[in-house]
């Protein structure tokens, strides 16, 4: 049956292609929405997951990394007074103004920490080292930043004014945006207090090591007894950072609407095209039925074209969405295309053709034999 089915499929072509062009926009619609949804949830918690640490202290109130008052300067020795810290680290995450050379304002996020062992801060650099940044007034700006902020190509040593104070680009990176396209500026702790204008010891957030994340509950409930300080698991805060933008926003909700838009136009086109071919070859099944073909050897002619369509169609939607995944790059997005998202994103393309295939399925099990002779 597979033989009669692929030949009565490719007979058809102007029918083929117009399903595997169904099939691959569909599958391509629902990898890139998919891709941008887990892009999306990486990008609003990349910095938390770099710095790393076992617990975040932080302002009680706080719901994400993005918004939170700055701490006093005592906070980072109550932490560290904690029973089994083996290590706290301030973190500096804060808004700022820029002033472009052309004389206009725009908002970055200056951002600073000490690193974790193994975890450079920024990390993936094009130009500069990270040692460059412990140079007075030294940050660092991503490249796809640059002519957003006027900044030359060649942007290592050029001046910025933020925060009314002159600083120089020590540090080019590559691909770290934010959530909401707002630039990162990177600093090391010391600076990053100078241009804030923070006492010394001042942090946004303290990183917390712990000699043993077993002691994690004892460490929290010390920390929690101050009525203006919360401290929260990273994998929890990174949750709630990475829902905030990414469902709260709208933005999962935006996404989702897009891949089933692209199913729900897949489905139709599949399942018109299924049926069409069924129709076109009721007299040959009719006469496989009256000599001796079972409902199940005949819905397998319906069965294998739906698999040929969601495995072909899979594949050049996989080759669309790889494309696509390096265009959006330079816009700052990032789509991710693990296996779990190409194994969820094939699945619904498979369910996808399975549904599209069911009329087709019920009309062939009962065709009626006696239609070979009319």
């Amino acid at each position: 049956m597979i033989r009669i089915a692929l030949s009565s499929l490719f007979f058809e072509r102007g029918k083929l292609l117009a399903a595997l062009a169904g099939v691959a926009f569909a599958a391509n619609l629902v990898l890139v929405q998919a891709g941008l949804f887990f892009g999306f949830q990486q990008a609003s918690t990349s910095v938390i997951s770099r710095v790393g640490g076992d617990l975040w202290v932080m302002a009680r109130g706080t719901q994400l990394v993005d918004f939170a008052d700055t701490l006093s300067p005592g906070v980072g020795d109550v932490v560290r007074a904690q029973p089994c810290v083996e290590r706290a680290r301030p973190v500096i995450f804060s808004w700022a103004s820029i002033r472009k050379p052309s004389g206009g304002i725009d908002n970055v996020q200056l951002i600073a920490a000490e690193a974790a062992d193994g975890r450079a801060l920024p990390w993936s650099l094009e130009a500069g080292l990270p040692s460059d940044l412990r140079a007075p007034m030294r940050v660092a700006v991503d490249a796809a930043d640059l002519e957003r902020l006027e900044l030359p190509a060649q942007a290592v040593g050029a001046p910025l004014e933020l925060q009314d104070r002159t600083v120089h680009v020590g540090v080019v990176t590559h691909g770290i945006r934010s959530f909401t396209v707002v630039p990162y500026l990177f600093a090391e702790p010391r600076e990053a207090r100078r241009i804030l204008g923070l006492a010394e010891g001042q942090a946004t957030f303290w990183a917390v090591d712990l000699a043993d994340p077993a002691c994690a509950p004892a460490v929290i409930a010390g920390i929690n007894r101050h009525p203006d300080l919360v401290v929260r698991p990273r994998a929890e805060f990174e949750k709630m950072t990475s829902h905030y933008w990414v469902i709260g926003s709208g933005a999962g909700a935006t996404l989702a609407f897009a891949a089933l838009l692209g199913l729900i136009v897949g489905l139709v086109v599949v399942g018109q095209t299924l049926y069409s071919l069924t129709e076109g070859r009721s007299r040959e099944l009719a006469t496989l039925k009256a000599m001796g073909a079972s409902g199940g050897e005949l819905a397998a002619f319906v069965i294998w074209q739906a698999g040929f369509l969601a495995a072909v169609g899979s594949a050049v939607g996989l080759l669309w969405a790889a494309g696509l995944k390096l265009a959006v790059l330079a816009l700052g997005l990032t789509v991710v295309l693990d296996a779990t998202v190409i194994g969820a994103g094939v699945g619904a393309i498979v369910a996808m053709c399975a549904l599209a295939s069911l009329a087709s399925v019920r009309k062939v099990i009962k065709l009626d034999a006696a239609r070979v002779f009319k």
